[in-house]
Order: C-alpha cells, then sequence, then structure tokens
C-alpha cells in the first residue's frame, strides 16, 4: 500500500505547536522521547518544507500530542486551530478554491451551493493525498463525506470542522458545521442550509 501523506503545509503547524512546548519547558524531552516516534521527534528540529509531503502518521502522533497537553482534550481548541489554518491559507493567497469562496459568497440555489461545496472542497486534495471526499445535499443539510480516512485520529474531525466554519466566515455564512466520524474509516460534515434553499423541491 502507498504511503499516505499530507501537505508540509498542515505539518507545519502541529511541529511548531509541540516544538513550543517542548522549548517553554512544558512537556519533558523523555516524555516527548517516550510518546513520539523518532520520525516525529526529528521534524521538531527541521525546516518544514510546505510544498513536501510527510506520512500521515506523523502528522498525527503530533496533533494528538498538542490536543492533549495544550488544549486538554477540549474540541474547541482545534476548532479554533482549524480556523487558524484556513486563515492563514487564505491570506497566502495560494489557494485558488480559497479565493474562489471568498468572492463567491452565498448560492442562490441549491445546485450551486453543490458547485460551489465541490469546487471549495478539491482544496482537500491538495493537503491529503488518501482521501475519497463526497459533497451533496441530504434533507436540510449540506454533507461532506471523508472516505479513507482510518489513519486520521479524531483530532482531524475537529480541526476540520473550524476549519469548514472559517471558510463560511469568510463568505459572510455565520453557519457552523458539525462533524462526527460514522465509521473507522469514514467521517461525515454537516452544514443546516439556508431557510431559502431547505423550500427548494
Amino acid at each position: 500500500m502507498a504511503e499516505r501523506s499530507v501537505k508540509g503545509s498542515l505539518i507545519l503547524g502541529v511541529v511548531v505547536a509541540v516544538r513550543r512546548l517542548r522549548d517553554r519547558g512544558q512537556i519533558a524531552a523523555e516524555v516527548l522521547e517516550a510518546r513520539l516516534s523518532k520520525e516525529a521527534l526529528s521534524l521538531l528540529d527541521e525546516k518544514i518544507a510546505i510544498a513536501t509531503w510527510y506520512p500521515v502518521e506523523i502528522f498525527t502522533e503530533l496533533l494528538e500530542l498538542d490536543w492533549e497537553i495544550s488544549g486538554g482534550r477540549d474540541p474547541a481548541y482545534l476548532e479554533r486551530l482549524g480556523g487558524l489554518t484556513a486563515a492563514k491559507m487564505f491570506d497566502s493567497q495560494r489557494y485558488q478554491q480559497l479565493e474562489y469562496a471568498e468572492r463567491r459568497r452565498s448560492a442562490e440555489t441549491r445546485d450551486s451551493l453543490l458547485r460551489q461545496a465541490r469546487l471549495i472542497n478539491t482544496v482537500t486534495g491538495t493537503l491529503y493525498d488518501f482521501l475519497d471526499v463526497d459533497v451533496e445535499i441530504v434533507d436540510e443539510f449540506l454533507e461532506i463525506t471523508y472516505s479513507n480516512v482510518a489513519a486520521l485520529g479524531d483530532a482531524v474531525l475537529h480541526t476540520t470542522v473550524g476549519f469548514m466554519t472559517e471558510i463560511n466566515e469568510r463568505q459572510g455564512n455565520a453557519r457552523r458545521w458539525t462533524g462526527e466520524r460514522i465509521s473507522p474509516d469514514t467521517i461525515r460534515f454537516r452544514m443546516p442550509l439556508p431557510s431559502r434553499l431547505t423550500a427548494e423541491s
């Protein structure tokens, strides 16, 4: 099986967070050595190349550790991190999908909402090289399903909620996303549709 990877732009944030914990003495070196793989430890002292792919296991290790130490395993902590990641990606102006999202604002029909959501979610393929993404409208919700996610821990569920909610805010949309793992290999995110779209037949 091919190695599953995440882009360095995601790795950078968690490396900086864990490095800060170490450098401030909030986590002892021996604890880091016990908790992290040799590969994850080595990244703490390396320059991260944001365009390079890194093994997903390293990303998951570092994110889970930061969530436990800095966030006390509070999902809100990770949602804030996800929102900050999205904000940095918007501000970098490297991602056409996000520029499109900010420019387009609100969709006027269910079909246009689906088209917009599918285009915006192609950004996922620039960050993870192994996810399958499905976007659809089910009843009164926009649903985005990530499959092939067994290698990702639940921390990523919460960062993604924050990431997608930040996209909404950039579009002037106050609705928040929620997420749940519906099987070991599948995560589903949902956002309630605006009332003007729920009335469509």
